[in-house]
C-alpha cells in the first residue's frame, strides 16, 4: 500500500498559507497559558544554567569523529549549548525580569559563531564538500547543508528570537539582526535552492530525517519569513516531502525504525501537520486521515507496560513516548486509544523543553490537564502486517500476565538489526527474554562495519546459529510465508531465508503463540546436512539451570525445552551498550542450547506453571491412580 496523505486528499498549499503578520502559533490552543508548575520548572533549570560555562567547541573536537570515531565528545557540548539557549530564552519569556538576558546573548552569540551547525557525523549532507572533517561553509559563496541538527538548531534559534527577541534587543539590535540572517542562510536558503536526498526526490525511501527536518524548516519559515511567496514555496515543498515519507508506510502505520525513533518519525509527522495547521489558520487539517491515525496508534500498540516497548531495531530497553503529543492527536482524531495511552505516558514524564523539537516541546508546556480520560486498555492480540510483527498479551491490563512479541520482516529495515524471527517475553510488565537494544552511536554504527557490533548480530538476539553462522544483513535476507491467526494470535513464518545459502537450510519455520500464561516458540528446522544448531536466548537477569530441560528465568518464569539439548549459560559485559540504564545491570546473560543434527523439531515453552504429580497410595483405586499419574495436575501461579 502506498498512501500520499496530501495527494490522496487533494490538499495543496495554494491560497492557504497565511502571511507572517496574520500567522499565530498554536492555533488550536488559543488563549492557553503555561501552567505555573511548568514555568517554575523551566525557570529553576535556567537558574542553574546561569552558573554554567558555555561549552568550548574546538576544531580538534569536531574532527574526533573522523580521527578516532567518537561522536559523543563533540555532540554532548553541542547539544548543551542549544539546551541552554532554549531554557534561558523561555525562562526570560515566562518571568520577564531580565535575569537571563545576558547569559542568553552569550550562548546565542557562541552558536552563531559556529562555522557549521551540521554534526561531524552528518557532513555527507553538505552540498559543497561532503564528508570532510572541517566545516566548509564560511561565506555566502557556498550553500550550507541541512542535517537533522542544523535544522533543530535553526528551529531553536527561531524560538529564541520569537520568545526572547525583545529582551536581546535591549542588549543590541545587532544580535537579532544577525540571528535572523544566520538562520535564513543556513536553513531557508539551502532548502529552496538545493535538492536533498532525505526528502525523497528520487523515489528513494526516506526515514525520520524527512519529517524531523521538515517540521523544523516549517517552524523556522513560519516564525521568520516575511515573503509570502517563500512561505508558500516552503509549504509546497514540505507537502511533497511528507508525501514521500508516508508513501512507504503500510496501512497499519508501523514504524520500522522502532518505537524509540517514532518520536522523530511519526511524531515529527504530527509536528508537521500541527505547524501546517497554524500556517494556514486551520485550512490544512489531516489529523483524522486513517494513515495518520494508524501511525499514531502504532506507538500505543507496541507498548508493553510503562516505559517498556517492543524494542526491535535501534531502540533502547526503556522509552517514554511523548504523552502530550499523543493526547493531542487523540483529541483531534477521536482516538480513545491515543488519548488514554498519551495520558499514561504523560504520567511518566512531565513536559520538558527539548531543543531537538522546540515547536512541540513548547506546545507541550502549554497543555492543561484533562478532566476526563478514558481508561487505558491494551489489545490482547495485535498484528502489524507491514512489519510482520505479532504481539500477544494475557491481559488488557499491561501490568498483568505474560507478554509475547515476534517479528518477521527483512534485514534491510531502517535502523536494522539482523533479527528476522526474533521474539521477546515479559511477565507482569517486566523483562524475561529480551532484545538487548542498541549501543551508543559511534562512527562504526552507520558504516559498512555496522554488523561487526555484537548487538546488531542475530546471535545476540533470540535466534539460532548454524555451525556458528548467524543471519546476514540485506533486503534479500527476510522472512516469507508469514501466517497470522487473528483468533488465537499465533504467528509463524519461514525464516530460513534470513541466512546465507551455505548454511544449508532447506526450511526453517518458527512460530510463536501465547497459551494462557505460557509463551510457546515452535521450531521446525530442516538442513541439507548435519550442523551444530545453537539456539540463543538473551536475559537481563541471571538464568539458572534447574535440571535437564529446565532453566529458571526472571519473574519466576521457567524455560522448558527438549532435555536432549545441551545447555550453557554465558555471562558477559555489555560493551558499548548502556545496559545499566536499560536493564539495571552492566552484565547480560546468553543461554545457549545446542545439538548437532540435520533437523530439529520441538518447542521452547516459557511459563511459570508448577507441575505437581499427585501420588496415590496403593490403597487407592488403580483407575484413579493411573489417571493422575498420566496427566498430572497443573497449578498456574
Amino acid at each position: 500500500m502506498s498512501v500520499r496523505i496530501f495527494k490522496s486528499t487533494n490538499t495543496t498549499a495554494d491560497g492557504k498559507v497565511l502571511p507572517l503578520e496574520e500567522f499565530s502559533l498554536y492555533t488550536d490552543m488559543k488563549g492557553a497559558t503555561v501552567p505555573e508548575e511548568n514555568a517554575a520548572r523551566v525557570i529553576k533549570k535556567a537558574e542553574e544554567m546561569l552558573e554554567w560555562e558555555i561549552p568550548f567547541l574546538p576544531l580538534s573536537l569536531y574532527r574526533e569523529f573522523f580521527t578516532i570515531g567518537n561522536r559523543a565528545n563533540f555532540e554532548s557540548r553541542y547539544f548543551k549549548r542549544r539546551d541552554m539557549a532554549l531554557y534561558l530564552a523561555m525562562a526570560e519569556h515566562y518571568e520577564g525580569k531580565g535575569r537571563f538576558t545576558d547569559k542568553l546573548c552569550d550562548v546565542v552569540w557562541a552558536i552563531l559563531e559556529e562555522s557549521s551547525w551540521i554534526l561531524p557525523a552528518h557532513t555527507t549532507h553538505s552540498p559543497s564538500y561532503p564528508g570532510t572533517s572541517v566545516p566548509e561553509v564560511y561565506n555566502r559563496d557556498r550553500l550550507h547543508g541541512i542535517d537533522l541538527f542544523s535544522a533543530t538548531t535553526a528551529a531553536t534559534m527561531s524560538a529564541v528570537y520569537h520568545y526572547a527577541g525583545a529582551a536581546m534587543e535591549s542588549v543590541s539590535p545587532l544580535i537579532n539582526e544577525r540571528l535572523v540572517y544566520e538562520i535564513k542562510e543556513r536553513t531557508i536558503r539551502p532548502y529552496i535552492n538545493t535538492v536533498f536526498s532525505w526528502w525523497g526526490p528520487y523515489g528513494n525511501r526516506t526515514n525520520n530525517w524527512n519529517p524531523w527536518i521538515t517540521s523544523n524548516v516549517l517552524y523556522v519559515t513560519a516564525l521568520l519569513e516575511s515573503d509570502t511567496r517563500v512561505r508558500t514555496f516552503v509549504v509546497k515543498r514540505a507537502i511533497e516531502s511528507i508525501d514521500n515519507f508516508t508513501c512507504w508506510y503500510q496501512s497499519d502505520g508501523g514504524c520500522d525504525e522502532g518505537p524509540g525513533y517514532w518520536a522523530h518519525a511519526g511524531g515529527s509527522l504530527i509536528d508537521c501537520l500541527e505547524i501546517l495547521y497554524d500556517m494556514t489558520g486551520g485550512a490544512i487539517d489531516l489529523f483524522s486521515h486513517p494513515l495518520v491515525l494508524a501511525i499514531g496508534e502504532y506507538e500505543a500498540k507496541v507498548n508493553i507496560h510503562g516505559n517498556r516497548f517492543v524494542n526491535f531495531a535501534d531502540c533502547n530497553g526503556r522509552v517514554v513516548a511523548d504523552g502530550c503529543l499523543l493526547m493531542r492527536l487523540g483529541q483531534k482524531s477521536g482516538s480513545d486509544m491515543l488519548l488514554s495511552f498519551g495520558a499514561v505516558m504523560r504520567g511518566l514524564a512531565k513536559p520538558w523543553l527539548n531543543a531537538s523539537a522546540p515547536y512541540r516541546s513548547i506546545k507541550n508546556m502549554l497543555m492543561p490537564e484533562l478532566d476526563e480520560i478514558p481508561p487505558s486498555r491494551a489489545a490482547t492480540k495485535t498484528y502489524l502486517d507491514g512489519l510482520k510483527i505479532m504481539i500477544s498479551r494475557e491481559s488488557e491490563d499491561t501490568s498483568v500476565g505474560t507478554f509475547l512479541a515476534m517479528k518477521g520482516g527483512n534485514n534491510n529495515e531502517s535502523h536494522n538489526h539482523n533479527d528476522v524471527g526474533n521474539f521477546i517475553v515479559y511477565k507482569n510488565g517486566k523483562p524475561v527474554i529480551i532484545d538487548v537494544g542498541v549501543g551508543k552511536y559511534t562512527r562504526q554504527t552507520f558504516s559498512s562495519r555496522r554488523y561487526e557490533l555484537w548487538f546488531m548480530q542475530s546471535n545476540y538476539h533470540n535466534l539460532p546459529t548454524f555451525d556458528g553462522v548467524g543471519e546476514m544483513q540485506g533486503a534479500a535476507f527476510k522472512s516469507t510465508d508469514e501466517v497470522y491467526d487473528p483468533e488465537s494470535g499465533a504467528f509463524s513464518a519461514e525464516i530460513g531465508g534470513a541466512y546465507t545459502a551455505d548454511v544449508g537450510i532447506i526450511s526453517y519455520r518458527r512460530g510463536a503463540r501465547l497459551d494462557g500464561g505460557r509463551a510457546i516458540i515452535s521450531e521446525d528446522v530442516s538442513l541439507r546436512d548435519g550442523r551444530k544448531i545453537c539456539f540463543h536466548f538473551m536475559c537481563a537477569e541471571a538464568p539458572t539451570v534447574k535440571g535437564k530441560g529446565e532453566i529458571a528465568l526472571a519473574e519466576g518464569m521457567t524455560l522448558r525445552f527438549d532435555p536432549a539439548l545441551e545447555c550453557e549459560i554465558e555471562e558477559f559485559y555489555s560493551e558499548g551498550l548502556d545496559a545499566k540504564t536499560a536493564w539495571g545491570t552492566e552484565n547480560l546473560w546468553r543461554i545457549h542450547l545446542h545439538t548437532t543434527a540435520k533437523e530439529f523439531k520441538g518447542e521452547f515453552v516459557i511459563d511459570n506453571v508448577i507441575e505437581m504429580i499427585i501420588f496415590f497410595s496403593v490403597k487407592h483405586s488403580a483407575v484413579l491412580r493411573n489417571k493422575f499419574f498420566d496427566i498430572g495436575v497443573r497449578f498456574c501461579v
